[in-house]
């Protein structure tokens, strides 16, 4: 069987299962392993696990600023739950945007071609930079106050 390809002779999609008629945006794919194709694709998996590991890390950190302000009753355990829900807020962020950037790359890869992802990672890092920041106040407050 031969392989399809485009101009730059980056195979294309060679066939659909039957399950993509429901999912043509996310088909399955069948690539040739010539050149750069394998590890281009492996790489792409790899960059998704580590936006997965990342979301991962957000949502403990979400968990760990919640739990350490359990025994307060005022405006501190209040502002300790909101920054935490922050924090796990944006590890759902983090998920869609790696899941979204995971097909993105995949499509754009078998078209020869690559988008850099210049939004997503300065708008991850502003808000987690603030996010951080806002958890050490918070736990510069639970320090001094000696609970």
């Amino acid at each position: 069987m031969e392989v399809p390809g485009n101009e730059s002779g980056w195979p294309l999609l060679i066939r659909y299962e039957k399950w993509s008629t429901l999912f043509r945006s996310m088909p399955n794919m069948l690539l040739e392993n010539k050149g750069p194709v394998a590890r281009d694709h492996l790489a792409n998996e790899r960059n998704y696990l580590a936006w997965t590991r990342t979301s991962l890390s957000f949502a403990t950190v979400g968990l760990a600023v919640t739990a350490s302000f359990r025994g307060y009753r005022d405006v501190v355990l209040i502002f300790g739950k909101a920054v935490g829900a922050l924090f796990m807020i944006l590890a759902i962020g983090l998920m869609v945007i790696g899941t979204y950037r995971y097909y993105v790359t995949a499509i754009w890869l078998q078209r020869g071609k690559f988008p850099p992802s210049r939004a997503s990672i300065l708008s991850v890092t502003v808000v987690a930079c603030l996010l951080i920041a806002l958890a050490f106040i918070l736990i510069l407050i639970n320090t001094s106050r000696g609970v």
